[in-house]
């Protein structure tokens, strides 16, 4: 191949590509576009606090690429032209009648575009580079920019230019057939392609982590490599199969033989290349499952407890080298024959001893099995070696895979994906948990026959690390630097221990005898210049926050340090049901993701020059920050919704409570005690869950919608021990069952006679006795015998077995002040001020239950007559409910209570929480008085909860009540899309209708209603009711006033004038039909329809979806009412 003759083709095809007007026309629209988005959303010249902004040194390099890549695809399918030109006069038609070779030639104009595109490429990187340097703070780093380049851009230029030509060479004789395959190939890749086998169909890698991270970089480079690879090899084989099928003849005689035959070897290796990394998906998904079934084959042999455990770790020659001196104990009363132990299964145990004497052992995968007898009461002490690295796929096995690809698929800023590490093992850094079974331990860190009860020790831990001085070992305990290292003591017992090395900076300080170490990287610390510069009101702002987080839990912080730890952006971690929360907060450690990204919003240095303001004490933002983020067990996440979510471009979003991987509250319980019970799995998790938040400081709205709906329906017919058992349940409502019947468990105890008080106390008090060690159930159930008279396990069978749920109506809610006892009004806004609030409840089922009333309560602080508030808590009051009984509750409150609502908990009720609108504190109504202050309770007949007699409802929830919905479309019926319950607001529905529950809808104790967009009046809403006896009807619907609200939201954008919103019903009944018109109300309420005679038979109301564009149309009952003659 003549260099001279290849640059010279190379360099025409080059400039008639630059000179083609659908390349000019993408590059008009690509660059610009590319350009824009990441001026708005990456750059601080138009100052959008986008979250993670302005954080990671890769994020704008890596949205760039991304974008570029994504849609450089669509001009790139229209290349093939280039095989199909010879067919015409053009610029390049004089080359025809040179001695170039077929594969000259066709190399030739392949590299062209190639080059053409790169260089398009290399613009719009340029570009952002330019954004990088000068329009963010971010650091910049040029070879991120290179790396994108070459292992981002050329493998998919390579691949679609290959393909193209080989479909034009050897495929299709028309480049617009040949066109038109690749734009529907491309759009089925990035639909459907990029979404099956871990994304190794997809030349674009749309699914592939490549976020760098300034600790550790890509968390996945072989992989993304080997991906890479796989597609550059491919696409440069298909190009030389098509260069052998060129129709011009060759030069040589067997030129055509010999591209075919180097083509067909290129294209061989790029699929092993590609089979080696789905492969690589296969090995790590078999080892899960051997480990999941080791796991079980072991699970009933865990008799022997570690009391003590020494490690020493040292990095030497690319493995870990440790040793462990442990000493195991038999705490049960029967013998143990052999001891069990885990340990990651890449580490190899190269001995183990006893007083210096060999021990026999053998390994299964993960378990050690010692054949050395233990007898009750007795203890060893063992000399454990091991070497190697760690095998991350032994991580988070309890953990279902949805709920992890969940996980993992929202660790994201825009598109640029995290990836996941659960370890590092590295020369520079080093991260292990103790999910990753770095040193042996007796009870792994899940327990296969039931997740939700994994066995603890608690063992006093010493750990000595050899590392070099310029890194910096962290651990829990009391550190102390060696000559070769630093050495680790914990001063109580711990459930486990984590290892951190890495080139880090420390800042301290000692707030009340508990210390606080923050470690970062270095180049970090200058975004805490602006904290550092009010240090002398940082102290008082740490006590703050550490009173009100001991306030609402009731309970001390147990540990006398608290050390921050910032790690790489790739690490992360899982929800673990058993340990109420996940490895990023551990005893005395809180990992922390880099540079603050998912906790402070990503922008650490605007929020740190803008809202550290510590001389603002009251309810300053940064206490706000640390209090949601790392003080609820729930927090809620946004992720991208629809068909393109996974390109993560932000078109459409769908909002959700999870569980906060940084929630505070296992350093006060989970992580300081264990109450073991083999029969009640779950106790545990239970009583964790009564006492992490006590009962008056329960945010009554911080549920899951979704899944907590999901976890209700699923009780409703079916008992706690089956949900235990039923593997189909989801991560989430499983989640949700075990809160509502740790809730419920409450109410049992509480219908018991127990009051709330009385039994959190005792539980914390309990709790504080049996700090840092694992307790038998029947010891609590013991205790609580003692103190209350009765076993809590009394009510267990019931508890775990019943099917049947209470049901309850609820209506009347009053809210009045009480006048002094001289009928004096002394003011409704003060400290002193005292409310009676009453309601009427019925609970219309075949078993008791309790109902709860929530004040959100406005408390002062003690300082005579100072109107200052202090803080605002939860505080409920329980009621309970016997079936089939009705009465009124009176309540007498001392305070002031700004807003309430009433719970059902765990009940029929939809939904099972009545937020009361409270029209007297924000002075729309003037109050009502009374001298009325005794508390108490009074029966009321049943038939004041229904209609009268006179009166017919049908529900959308009854029989009578038929929908009629359009026919989906061609499209979704190809895409198999399905109507879903909708949560969100009818305004924002598809073409069907959709359910929504709220307590503004009429009902029992389900209150819903039907609704969806306007349509043409093909979808329909109908109610039947017979009528038995004829007269005449006056006739209502009962209409929530969704359609005016979204009208009056949808005038706010657009200034519009407010329509007037109709409703189009037919009233049909035996010889007769009558079309009505109405106006939806401002409020929800029932709307007269009409009065008619009607004769005997039966009667409908239909409502179709007929209205104004942008309106929803909402039905829920309809009621006739006879009239007397």
């Amino acid at each position: 191949m003549n260099s001279h003759q290849l640059w010279l083709i190379t360099r025409y095809s080059f400039t008639e590509i630059w000179r083609n007007r659908t390349f000019e026309i993408a590059f008009l629209i690509l660059i610009p576009l590319i350009i824009a988005y990441q001026l708005s959303f990456q750059s601080n010249i138009f100052n959008i606090p986008v979250e993670y902004t302005l954080v990671l040194s890769s994020f704008i390099p890596t949205q760039n690429a991304y974008l570029f890549n994504l849609l450089q695809v669509f001009p790139l399918a229209t290349m093939g032209f280039w095989v199909h030109k010879q067919k015409k006069n053009n610029t390049l038609e004089a080359l025809f009648v040179h001695p170039q070779g077929n594969g000259t030639y066709s190399a030739g104009s392949t590299i062209g575009i190639i080059g053409a595109f790169m260089l398009m490429g290399i613009l719009s990187l340029a570009i952002a580079g330019l954004i990088n340097f000068f329009a963010s703070p971010t650091g910049f780093r040029p070879l991120i920019y290179l790396f994108y380049l070459i292992t981002l851009f050329l493998p998919t230029i390579i691949f679609i230019v290959g393909m193209t030509s080989f479909l034009s060479a050897r495929c299709f004789k028309n480049s617009a057939v040949t066109t038109l395959f690749m734009l529907v190939y491309l759009g089925v890749d990035i639909l459907y392609l990029s979404k099956l086998y871990h994304g190794i169909l997809d030349p674009l890698g749309i699914l592939l982590p490549y976020t760098f991270s300034d600790f550790t970089g890509m968390a996945d480079l072989a992989g993304f490599l080997l991906h890479r690879m796989t597609f550059f090899l491919v696409g440069i084989g298909l190009a030389t199969l098509a260069a052998s099928g060129f129709p011009r003849i060759p030069n040589k005689v067997n030129g055509r033989q010999l591209a075919g035959i180097t083509g067909f070897l290129v294209l061989l290796a790029g699929i092993l290349s590609g089979y080696t990394g789905y492969n690589r998906h296969k090995q790590m998904e078999y080892r899960q499952t051997l480990y999941k079934s080791v796991y079980n084959k072991y699970a009933q042999n865990n008799k022997i407890n570690v009391t003590t455990h020494e490690i020493r770790f040292a990095y030497r020659e690319k493995q870990a080298q440790m040793e462990s001196r442990i000493t195991l104990k038999n705490s049960t009363t029967d013998p143990c024959s052999e001891i069990i132990l885990y340990l990651n299964p890449s580490l190899e145990v190269t001995s183990i001893q006893e007083h210096d004497k060999p021990i026999s052992f053998t390994r299964d995968a993960q378990v050690i099995i010692i054949p050395y007898p233990i007898f009750p009461g007795k203890d060893i002490t063992l000399d454990i070696y091991y070497r190697g690295t760690i095998d991350e796929s032994i991580c988070y096995l309890n953990i279902p895979e949805k709920q992890k690809e969940f996980d993992i698929d929202n660790r994201h800023y825009l598109s640029c994906r995290f990836g996941h590490r659960y370890a590092f093992l590295e020369k520079n850094y080093t991260l292990l948990t103790p999910e990753c079974l770095w040193y042996p331990v007796s009870s792994p860190p899940m327990n296969p026959s039931c997740p939700y009860n994994t066995p603890y020790d608690f063992t006093r831990y010493m750990l000595t690390v050899d590392h070099p001085t310029r890194l910096t070992a962290i651990s829990q305990g009391s550190s102390q630097k060696t000559e070769s290292g630093t050495r680790f003591e914990n001063e109580h017992p711990q459930r486990n221990i984590s290892l951190c090395i890495g080139k880090y900076g420390k800042r301290e300080i000692n707030v009340d005898g508990i210390t606080y170490e923050l470690y970062m990287a270095p180049d970090n610390f200058e975004t805490l210049t602006p904290v550092e510069q009010k240090l002398d009101s940082l102290p008082a702002e740490i006590r703050d926050m550490k009173e009100i987080i001991e306030y609402e839990r009731k309970s001390s912080y147990p540990f006398s340090r608290l050390r921050l730890v910032e790690t790489p952006v790739t690490f992360t971690s899982h929800y673990h049901p058993a340990t109420g929360g996940s490895e990023m907060v551990q005893p005395e450690v809180l990992l922390l993701p880099e540079k603050g990204i998912g906790i402070l919003n990503g922008r650490i240095r605007p929020f740190t020059r803008s809202q550290l303001r510590f001389d603002t004490f009251k309810r300053s933002p940064f206490k706000s920050i640390i209090h949601w983020r790392l003080n609820n067990e729930h927090v809620i996440t946004s992720r991208e919704a629809g068909t393109l979510s996974h390109l993560k471009l932000s078109v459409s979003w769908h909002y959700d409570q999870t569980y906060n991987i940084f929630d505070f509250n296992p350093l006060f319980f989970n992580h300081i005690n264990h109450i073991h019970s083999s029969k009640y799995p779950t106790i545990n998790g239970i009583l964790n869950q009564l006492v992490k938040r006590p009962w008056e400081n329960r945010d009554p709205m911080n549920q899951a919608s979704e899944s907590h709906q999901e976890a209700l329906n699923y009780l409703n017919g079916k008992s706690y021990r089956e949900a235990l058992a039923d593997n189909t349940l989801s991560f989430n409502v499983i989640n949700q069952i075990n809160e509502l019947k740790a809730n419920d468990l409450l109410m049992q105890i509480i219908l018991r006679g127990v009051p709330v008080s009385d039994f959190h106390q005792f539980v914390q008090d309990f709790m504080k006795q049996k700090q840092f060690q694992q307790t038998n159930f029947q010891t609590f159930d013991n205790a609580f015998l003692e103190k209350f008279g009765w076993q809590l396990s009394e009510i267990f069978p019931m508890y775990f077995d019943q099917r049947e749920l209470p049901a309850f109506r609820v209506k009347n809610f009053r809210k009045k002040g009480i006048l002094s006892s001289s009928g004096e009004d002394t003011g409704l806004w003060t400290p002193h001020s005292k409310f009676n609030i009453e309601f009427d409840v019925l609970n219309e089922s075949d078993v008791n239950g309790v109902i709860s009333l929530y004040l959100h309560c406005i408390i002062f602080p003690k300082k005579g007559e100072d109107p200052t508030v202090d803080r605002v808590i939860y505080t409920p009051r329980s009621f309970a409910v016997k079936a089939r009984e009705a009465k009124k509750i009176i309540f007498i409150y001392e305070g002031i209570p700004n807003s309430q609502s009433i719970h059902t908990g765990l009940s029929k009720n939809r939904p099972n929480m009545f937020e009361i609108y409270d029209e007297i504190f924000r002075r729309e109504k003037k109050p009502e008085y009374t001298t009325d202050s005794i508390a108490r309770e009074e029966p009321l007949p049943l038939d004041i909860f229904f209609p009268p007699t006179n009166e017919i409802i049908v529900d959308n929830e009854d029989s009578g009540f038929h929908i009629i919905d359009p026919p989906a479309s061609w499209l979704s019926r190809i895409l198999g899309i399905e109507n879903k319950h909708h949560h969100g607001s009818f305004f924002d529905a598809v073409s069907h209708w959709e359910s929504q529950i709220s307590t503004d809808y009429f009902g029992g104790y389900s209150l819903s209603c039907i609704g969806k967009a306007t349509g043409k009046g093909k979808a329909s809403l109908t109610w039947t009711t017979p009528i038995d006896k004829k007269g005449k009807y006056k006739i209502y619907a009962y209409i929530p006033n969704n359609s005016y609200r979204e009208e009056v939201r949808r005038t706010r954008w657009s200034n519009d004038p407010i329509r007037d919103i109709l409703y189009y019903y037919t009233i049909s009944y035996k010889g007769g039909k009558k079309d009505i018109k109405t106006y939806a109300p401002e409020e929800s309420k029932w709307v007269f329809l009409g009065e008619f005679k009607l004769p005997e038979g039966e009667c409908s109301v239909t409502l179709y979806d007929i209205g104004l564009p942008g309106q929803c149309v909402v039905g829920d009952a309809i009621k006739w009412v006879y009239q007397k003659p």
